[in-house]
């Protein structure tokens, strides 16, 4: 059957040889290159990159060409296809197409998900052992589809792409900073005190982007954040919600409900009178929103019996404080001055998304495992980790009032320091992400 393979080229200019990159429409347009963390493809491997939309991994296939041609593949043999403007049925025609003019391949399939029975298309090409990385901004269908794909060369090859933590923007916008990195329970921060005034400068440029690519890029030149960057960032990832069979309208109406809470604990029922929806519903779309990327829910812990107290009430923490941010521009609020106004709160929100970054991987090690809080009549903890005992991160932006906790706790402060006292910026800086996480 005649495939129409021109239609392709100009999504892989690689094929004309050397300069290519000024030709494609991501490398050209970034013009600059935030170094990521490098993933191996192996031959006949199969990977899944999934995380929200503008986290960069279309760029990041891209960098993967380079990376791929440098030590001599032949171009040809390397197949970009972003599958939103192609059917289920010619990516296959394509695929066999190239592959009988030009044997095994390395095929990128970006945005997998809008093909239809995507799943038994990449279950065929782990059969076949052709090498593919697939991306997909729909990770309610990436996490549900990849678990029933067992024995097809996924297994421990599933990574979250998220937005940049502190360290990378902080190392991006300065690459002086030294070479420092401790877990979330021993902050051994004590090599960058000297960097401190020049990260907590930098800290707040972070809090205003997000960690999100173009932000941060637009951010390097101009020293702000366009209104245009936060309202796409709204508009493209409820557009993901609702390509996942859910209402738009319900996702932004209780994604305003999360905002207006601050960080505050709340139940289902106090949710659902908010937004005039049942619980149920409720439940259904924290669910949807946590898998879209766009939020944690965090349960509260039973110490005692070791486990999540399932009654007791949530938080609910943005995972990019950009999503704060550009809901307050939606709701008419300066991005500048709310994030000054409300720093407190954004800065507990990134330190729980870090913490929990550091942590979790896609099927084996997720954020219910291991993430959650402490509540009783007298206290709160932000966030408690359980990794055998428990641990607790308590945000304290202002001043430091330690509390007594059935757990060992350290203090996240703006600029205090001391045994158990760690200034924010020092501390997120010194959190890696995870072996699966981008």
């Amino acid at each position: 059957m005649a495939v129409k393979i021109v239609r392709l080229v100009r999504y892989n200019p690689w094929w004309k040889g050397e300069g290519w990159e000024s030709e494609d429409p991501d490398l050209s347009r970034a013009g600059e290159v935030i170094p990521r963390k490098r993933i191996t493809v192996n031959p006949g491997g199969v990977i899944l990159l999934r995380g929200i939309r503008r986290a960069g991994k279309s760029f990041y296939l891209k960098t993967l060409v380079e990376e791929l041609i440098r030590p001599g593949t032949d171009p040809r043999k390397i197949v970009y296809i972003p599958a939103d403007r192609f059917s289920r049925k010619e990516v296959v025609s394509f695929i066999e197409e190239l592959r009988r003019r030009h044997g095994e391949l390395t095929v990128l399939l970006d945005e997998i998900t809008y093909l239809r029975d995507w799943r038994l298309l990449l279950k065929a090409l782990g059969e076949e052992r052709a090498t593919t990385v697939a991306t997909g901004s729909n990770p309610v269908e990436l996490k549900r589809e990849s678990e029933l794909l067992p024995g097809r060369g996924i297994e421990g090859n599933e990574y979250y792409f998220n937005p940049l933590n502190f360290r990378e923007f902080a190392r991006f916008l300065n690459p002086r900073l030294p070479e420092v990195a401790f877990t979330y329970d021993s902050p051994a921060a004590d090599d960058l005190f000297p960097w401190f005034d020049e990260l907590e400068g930098l800290f707040y440029g972070y809090i205003l982007t997000g960690g999100f690519p173009e932000a941060v890029l637009e951010f390097k030149r101009k020293r702000k954040v366009s209104e245009k960057r936060y309202e796409e960032i709204i508009r493209l990832t409820l557009g993901e919600i609702a390509k996942s069979g859910k209402s738009e309208e319900i996702a932004r109406e209780l994604l305003e409900a999360i905002f207006r809470l601050k960080g505050n604990r709340v139940d289902y029922v106090t949710l659902a009178r908010e937004t005039g929806i049942s619980h149920p519903t409720v439940r259904e779309y924290l669910n949807t929103l946590e898998s879209a990327r766009l939020i944690y829910v965090l349960e509260a812990w039973d110490i005692n019996r070791k486990r999540h107290a399932h009654r007791k009430e949530k938080k609910v923490v943005f995972q990019s404080s950009l999503i704060a941010t550009a809901l307050a521009l939606y709701l008419g609020s300066d991005p500048v001055e709310f994030v000054e106004e409300n720093i407190e709160w954004l800065v507990e929100h990134t330190v729980a998304t870090h913490v929990i970054w550091s942590r979790e991987e896609p099927i084996m090690r997720e954020k219910h495992s291991f993430g959650g809080f402490y509540y009783d009549q007298n206290r709160e903890c932000d966030l408690v980790v359980k990794r055998g005992g428990f641990f607790g991160i308590e945000v304290k932006y202002g001043r430091v009032k330690r509390k007594s906790y059935p757990f060992p706790t350290i203090y996240v402060s703006k600029d205090e320091v001391g045994e158990d006292t760690v200034p924010a910026s020092l501390y997120l800086y010194g959190l890696e992400k995870s072996r699966r996480s981008i």
